[in-house]
């Protein structure tokens, strides 16, 4: 088995663990996103792994800090350790496909429930950015 493959094994039990703790409370545990840096090392690339964190980190700290809180620590959290494991391009494209996700969901309660009830509809965003995890990680296997 190589690394890669222990990598992803290990990986989506524990996005799949992220959601459903933040499903249930609204919180991601420390340990979540310290598991999957962790991960990390186990195809370590100093400037792909560092420049991946960043670049899906950072974004969500700007936005949790101009948006008062909405976005909490653990989602920044959670998408920085991820963005260690892909890289940036991959982390990117997470980031892209769990927003993209909720996006559809938040339309989808427009149309039901009217605007407003979209804009005050609090969703946990763990759920969407793992499944933007699964999507890549599909991804990255077929383009192999």
């Amino acid at each position: 088995m190589s690394s890669i493959h222990l990598q992803i094994g290990l990986l989506v039990p524990l996005l799949l663990w992220a959601s459903v703790c933040d499903l249930k409370t609204r919180q991601i545990p420390n340990t979540v996103p310290l598991a999957i840096f962790l991960l990390g090392l186990l195809h370590f690339s100093p400037f792909f792994s560092f420049a991946g964190l960043v670049c899906s980190g950072l974004p969500y700290w700007i936005v949790a800090i101009c948006s008062g809180g909405k976005i909490g620590g653990g989602d920044i959290k959670l998408m920085a350790a991820c963005g260690f494991v892909f890289g940036p391009l991959y982390g990117t494209l997470q980031s892209l496909f769990g927003l993209g996700f909720v996006l559809l969901l938040a339309t989808s309660i427009a149309f039901r429930h009217g605007f407003q009830a979209a804009k005050y509809t609090a969703l946990p965003l763990a759920p969407f950015l793992s499944a933007g995890g699964g999507v890549v990680i599909l991804l990255a296997y077929l383009a192999r």
